[in-house]
């Protein structure tokens, strides 16, 4: 099977840089999501139907169920369908995990690290709000249902399937979520994937991500979204040449990341900000986007240019402070000069 664009792009990325860094330390730092959720986002907001959201158009549909379930006692209660930016960002860390290349073929299971490591490394910087969100749309996460079609290619990615297959929650912390006391509810150790969600999450369509770029955009649904779709289009448009334009219309750009209904025009005025934002976190990208009264003109960039968002730099070592040297005999020594007080001054 011939190889995608992506792959090739970071298969020349990683010997670039086996060459260099032994000076620089760089090195390749990529998530991997399937394409039809870099073309497809979830909810951006809270929606109204807690038990229901659907995105379609005449090339795909997205259906996300979360239906009442019966609790101990025949209490009914429903979790919702997951939302924002951090139910993105958990889809893409489950999606980067199966795909890694020490699984082995029929190991679902995804341990969760240490929470204080671990977020810093889903591109977003630890908070309790942070942390709070996270675990509300990860039990979103595990009580929801997935439906997933695309016309042009005749295939059904996900079909009424759970991504999440079994999570350990007891029955306190269940209680907890309901009564919307996040903190209360305890982190699972592990959590495993439907064999459907697995699958798909290990498909050759992978779209690689820089996660590190996700840091400064990592509060933002629709600019998360516009950052993964141009992940996806451009290195697509790249193999077809530098000459290679697409032009994607507000509408249809509506049914892929707005709301179903929802005005062309307030859509713009929403996806623009949250453009330059991931524009902002992706500047290799920006020569490949013009904005339109039509829509976004994507144009091919040179893969390598696009590579060289997935290098991640080590931070620098922040200087250790310059301690005060002090003199123990200070009180019955004689007074230093005026122009000499501390050591190492002229």
């Amino acid at each position: 099977m011939a190889k995608s664009p992506h792959e090739r792009m970071l298969e020349q990325l990683e010997l670039d840089l086996t060459a260099v860094q032994p000076h620089g330390g760089e090195r390749i730092d990529a998530s991997f999501l399937h394409r039809s959720f870099c073309a497809a986002g979830l909810p951006v907001s809270r929606p109204k139907d807690p038990i229901r959201f659907d995105r379609y158009d005449d090339a795909f549909s997205l259906n996300i169920l979360s239906p009442e379930r019966t609790l101990p006692g025949g209490k009914s209660a429903a979790f919702g369908v997951p939302w924002g930016p951090r139910a993105r960002v958990l889809i893409l860390w489950m999606s980067t995990q199966a795909r890694d290349p020490k699984r082995g073929a029929g190991d679902r299971w995804l341990e969760i690290p240490s929470i204080n490591s671990w977020i810093p490394s889903l591109g977003i910087p630890h908070s309790h709000a942070a942390e709070k969100s996270l675990k509300e749309q990860l039990v979103k996460l595990a009580f929801s249902q997935f439906s997933m079609f695309l016309k042009n290619e005749d295939v059904v990615l996900l079909h009424d399937t759970k991504l999440i297959e079994s999570v350990a929650f007891t029955d306190s912390d269940i209680e907890a979520f309901l009564a919307g006391q996040i903190g209360k509810v305890r982190w699972p150790l592990a959590l495993r994937l439907s064999e459907q969600a697995f699958s798909t999450f290990r498909s050759p369509k992978a779209i690689p991500i820089p996660t590190h770029r996700l840091a400064t955009i990592s509060d933002s649904a629709l600019a998360i979204d516009a950052f993964m779709y141009l992940c996806y289009r451009l290195p697509e448009l790249a193999e077809q040449g530098t000459d290679a334009s697409e032009m994607v219309g507000w509408r249809r750009l509506v049914a892929q990341f707005g709301k179903h209904g929802q005005a062309p025009s307030k859509f713009r005025e929403l996806f623009l900000p949250a453009l330059k934002d991931a524009l902002g976190a992706y500047p290799e990208a920006a020569a490949g986007v013009e904005v339109t009264d039509e829509g976004l003109l994507l144009r091919g960039v040179e893969l390598p240019a696009l590579a060289r968002s997935f290098i991640a730099v080590p931070p620098l070592p922040t200087p250790a402070k310059r301690r005060k040297v002090r003199n123990r005999n200070a009180a019955t020594a004689a007074p230093a000069p005026a122009t000499n007080t501390e050591e190492g001054m002229p």
